[in-house]
């Protein structure tokens, strides 16, 4: 027994790994710059969370360090380590978002209404912005709005407005360096209007598009029993953060004679 005890304890230990492999760690830390169109971004440290995705994370919250609170402009945002490219989105959403796992802004085909340019684009645009090699995320919009004055007799309050066109209007867009839409739709919707509209008092909507040239537009304005439709002519021209402006009115078909010949014809 003492012999075995002797050979057992004067082996040679052997260790099982020699280099071990240690996992990558990420960057935890960015640093994050937001560009509203109208006013200020001030950072809130208590409420203010952004989303991540990164090739091993999937909607990692993120929040501003308390240093930041109350600062405008730039601050640091920390979390667990992300690896890979980075792809986040502010404000945080506990369900995530698909398309930022593609590099990917997500176009509703349902926007809110809003009473101008700047508040249509921001109340219906998702912030979403790529890390640089040194882990900058720069939020800002990437769509512009289409000023659309309805000068069409509608007996009711317009309950909303759709637009269609020759090119995607939403989806989502590639901000990974594609730069196209995919999952894409050629119409839009816009809710949450109750106005009426005539050729007298025209109704102002705005439609957010990504940025682009846009032909073939045709814009149907809804109540809650009738409808009207009508072609927009021409080619026009979105720009991030920019207001372009059209005209709608109703086509009218004058028909004043006929240029029909009678011929005629007997039956049996």
């Amino acid at each position: 027994m003492a012999g075995f005890v002797l050979i057992a304890c004067t082996e040679k230990f052997v260790p099982a790994e020699n280099n071990p492999y240690v996992p990558p760690q990420g960057r935890c830390v960015f640093r994050a710059e937001v560009s509203p169109i109208s006013g200020a971004w001030v950072w809130d440290a208590a409420h203010d969370r952004a989303g991540v995705y990164g090739s091993n994370v999937s909607n990692a919250m993120f929040c501003p360090r308390a240093a930041f609170d109350g600062a405008s402009g730039a601050a640091e945002l920390i979390g667990e380590g992300v690896t890979g490219d980075a792809f986040a989105y502010i404000p945080y959403r506990p369900e995530g978002v698909d398309a930022l796992a593609s590099g990917c802004v997500p176009l509703p085909a349902e926007q809110r209404y809003f009473r101008d340019a700047a508040s249509q684009i921001e109340g219906n645009e998702l912030l979403v912005a790529r890390a640089d090699e040194d882990g900058l995320l720069r939020f800002s919009h990437r769509c512009g709005a289409l000023h659309i004055r309805l000068k069409i007799n509608l007996g009711e309050n317009v309950q909303s407005v759709s637009l269609s066109a020759n090119e995607p209007l939403c989806g989502w867009f590639d901000i990974s360096g594609g730069g196209e839409v995919l999952h894409a739709s050629r119409s839009v919707r816009v809710t949450g209007m109750d106005s009426p509209c005539s050729e007298s008092a025209p109704q102002d909507v705005w439609v957010m598009l990504p940025e682009g040239t846009y032909t073939g537009l045709f814009v149907t304005v809804a109540g809650s029993t009738e409808s009207i439709s009508t072609i927009i002519e021409g080619r026009f021209e979105i720009a991030a953060c920019r207001e372009t402006s059209v005209s709608a009115s109703e086509q009218k078909n004058h028909y004043g004679g006929s240029e029909f010949e009678a011929e005629e014809v007997q039956y049996d």
